[in-house]
């Protein structure tokens, strides 16, 4: 009898060895190591864990108190997120993932990101958003011109120098024109110019060319973030250079 109830207990121990772990409800934070098909691989502070996620995971990015919806586009190597589901082991099967605006910008700065996430970073610096202009260089044209003088081209040379000196930086390129003539003429010739100026910053071997982001066409009649209008056309013509990094980056 004895020998039955002792062979009972071992297979009953071997039995829940066998049996896989309940899952449990889980809300924790992590940081995204890899991406791959409706999984991210990630790292928390107990240890690393996988997040599994689908169609029916609740996305969100939060800014303050606002909180928009989001899509799987969003998940780079970086991000810090927060995932509310369940874990069983060490995977986690994800009801809801939420992250931070800005955590989602500098992940991309760091990044570099793919070329959607790229055009979304360029936004960002336009608009002025969680970002620190180091230096800044405007470039003045003559009328219907795209031709860099050559004092300008020596502005550029020294910004393109000491770039690196900034660590995590971006370099913004934005192209203005005056109000004279037709509007969308202006707003090709914008492009044009900040085009000559990315292309001359990334010919003279200082910059990473993964740095300088697309350059935009701004058009007549608008400014940079921060920057004083201009009063008269030859000011208007310009393109404005800035080289500028994350707010959340340690500066010198």
């Amino acid at each position: 009898m004895k020998l039955m109830t002792k062979t009972l207990s071992l297979a009953g121990v071997a039995l829940a060895m066998a049996a896989p772990a309940l899952a449990e409800p889980v809300e924790t934070e992590a940081v995204i190591v890899s991406v791959g098909e409706g999984q991210l691989n990630a790292r928390t502070r107990a240890g690393p864990v996988t997040v599994v996620y689908s169609a029916g995971t609740a996305i969100k990015e939060r800014d303050g108190l606002r909180r928009r919806d989001r899509d799987s586009k969003s998940f780079i190597p970086g991000l810090i997120i927060n995932v509310e589901g369940d874990q069983q082991g060490q995977t986690i099967t994800a009801e809801e993932i939420t992250f931070k605006e800005r955590d989602w910008r500098t992940a991309v700065a760091t990044q570099a990101g793919t070329i959607e996430q790229f055009s979304e970073l360029r936004d960002a610096i336009i608009d002025g958003q969680e970002y620190v202009i180091q230096r800044e260089v405007t470039v003045y044209f003559a009328s219907g011109s795209t031709s860099i003088a050559a004092e300008h081209q020596e502005e550029l040379r020294a910004a393109a120098k000491e770039a690196s000196s900034f660590g995590n930086y971006r370099v913004s390129i934005l192209g203005f024109a005056d109000q004279r003539g037709d509007p969308a003429a202006n707003e090709l010739l914008s492009q044009r110019r900040a085009t000559a100026v990315s292309n001359f910053l990334r010919q003279t071997g200082s910059i990473e060319p993964g740095r300088v982001l697309s350059p935009s066409a701004m058009g007549e009649g608008t400014v940079a973030p921060g920057e004083t209008a201009p009063t008269t056309d030859a000011q208007a013509r310009r393109v404005v250079v800035r080289i500028v990094t994350p707010k959340t980056q340690l500066t010198r």
